[in-house]
C-alpha cells in the first residue's frame, strides 16, 4: 500500500512539474510574440525614390541644358551651385546614433 501511495504521489508531482513546465512556455513564448511587433519605417518609400523622382535629380540637369533654368529658379547655373556649396552642409544627411 505505501509503495502505491509513493508512486500516485511521484506520478502526481511529475504531473505538476510537467503542467509548470508547459504553462510557463507559453508565457515565454507569448512574451516573445510581444517583442517582435513590427516596427516602423525610418525611411518612407518616396524618400527612398528620390534620386529617381526627385525635382533635384531629375528636373534640374534638364535644365541645366537649357535657358529655362534662369526663368526657374531666377539665378543662372553658376550663382546656384555657389549658394549650394554654401548650404549643402546645414542640409545633408548625418549620421547619428537611431539610424
Amino acid at each position: 500500500m505505501a509503495e502505491e501511495d509513493d508512486t500516485a504521489l511521484v506520478v502526481a508531482c511529475v504531473s505538476i512539474v510537467i503542467a509548470s513546465v508547459g504553462a510557463a512556455t507559453t508565457i515565454i513564448s507569448s512574451s516573445e510574440q510581444k517583442r517582435k511587433r513590427k516596427h516602423k519605417v525610418w525611411v518612407r518609400q518616396y524618400i527612398k525614390q528620390r534620386e529617381q523622382f526627385g525635382t533635384y535629380y531629375k528636373l534640374l540637369p534638364e535644365l541645366t541644358d537649357s535657358a529655362k533654368f534662369l526663368h526657374y529658379l531666377r539665378m543662372d547655373v553658376h550663382t546656384f551651385d555657389d549658394l549650394f556649396t554654401l548650404v549643402e552642409p546645414h542640409i545633408s544627411r548625418k549620421k547619428t546614433w537611431m539610424r
